[in-house]
């Protein structure tokens, strides 16, 4: 039994050997039987028909008969420059690393061809890149530009409280746009005199009396232009700046001392209440399909404010 276990061990040890003789090319294997008893010209004359064929295992082993038996070089000079030549064709046509390994050496130690060690250096750069870990490049698709969003405009009616006929007109693209606004209240009516208050006249009339009825109007006109930003697909704020003008007019009644039926009408502005300077706008709009309305307040010089109101759509 223990006889037994020794031949199945053994055969499982000799056997992929014997397998691997037989699959080797005839000349190979009896250029391999004739090394083994250091048969070098009998080996070689079985290797230089393998190398005919340009098989790797024969140029191998007639490189390693060259570099041990010196005394053979010089029959074996026309061998050797077929060896290089396909090597050559090897490293050249199909990037065969071995080959190139191998060419590398007979360039430096001059088997087959001359010296040339700029070759060899050359081939040893061509055998780093190759045995170089290749790098595998994922493709990533290129992310789709989206087409630009078209500016958006608009226009509407502009109301303030004191300038309720005005206009509204702009333009707003994916984030920010812009506007412009003009308000009045279609008054422009002159003034004769100046008042501090409700009952003080800045100038006397002369030899009249005169008294302050209840009758109050106003002149103002303002425009602006700012900033529009798009905080939701249905929501916008405007903020801006200009110029405007309100004048706040008080009627009065003179009456000549001389003659005291003839009495006559005049208009004083109040320099307390009226205002020339800078406009500010703070809206906020709310956008239904085409259509927008709006609502907020403005000021004219920080002293006065206003409500704002609008109605308009895009387009």
């Amino acid at each position: 039994m223990k006889i037994l276990k020794i031949l199945t061990l053994l055969f499982i040890i000799l056997l992929p050997g014997h397998l691997m003789a037989q699959m080797q090319p005839d000349y190979n294997r009896k250029g391999d039987e004739a090394m083994r008893r250091q048969d070098y010209r009998k080996a070689t004359m079985w290797y230089e028909e393998g190398a005919m064929q340009c098989d790797s295992y024969s140029i191998e082993q007639l490189t390693t008969i060259w570099k041990l038996n010196k005394k053979m070089r010089s029959s074996m000079r026309g061998l050797m420059s077929k060896c290089f030549d396909c090597l050559r064709d090897k490293a050249t046509i199909d990037n065969d690393t071995t080959a190139i390994s191998q060419l590398i050496l007979y360039y430096r130690e001059g088997i087959g061809t001359l010296a040339n060690e700029e070759r060899a250096r050359s081939w040893s750069n061509r055998l780093e890149e190759l045995r170089k870990p290749v790098e595998v490049i994922t493709y990533m698709p290129a992310k789709e530009k989206k087409p630009r969003e078209p500016m958006k405009f608009f226009v509407g009616y502009a109301f303030s409280i004191e300038a309720p006929y005005g206009l509204t007109v702009g333009g707003v693209g994916k984030r920010f746009g812009w506007y412009a606004r003009f308000r009045t209240n279609l008054s422009f009516d002159n003034y004769t005199n100046e008042c501090r208050g409700d009952k003080e006249l800045v100038t006397i009339p002369d030899n009249a009396a005169y008294r302050f009825t209840n009758k109050k109007k106003s002149n103002n006109i303002a425009a602006s232009a700012g900033l529009v930003i798009r905080c939701a697909p249905w929501l916008y704020t405007s903020v801006g700046l200009g110029y405007g003008k309100r004048e706040l007019l008080y009627e009065y009644n003179t009456i000549p001392y001389s003659d005291s039926k003839n009495k006559e009408s005049f208009w004083a502005k109040n320099t307390e209440h009226s205002y020339t300077g800078v406009v500010a706008d703070l809206d906020f709009m709310v956008k239904f399909g085409s259509f927008f309305v709006s609502a907020g307040c403005n000021t004219l010089n920080f002293k006065y404010v206003d409500l704002n109101a609008g109605l308009g759509m895009f387009f």
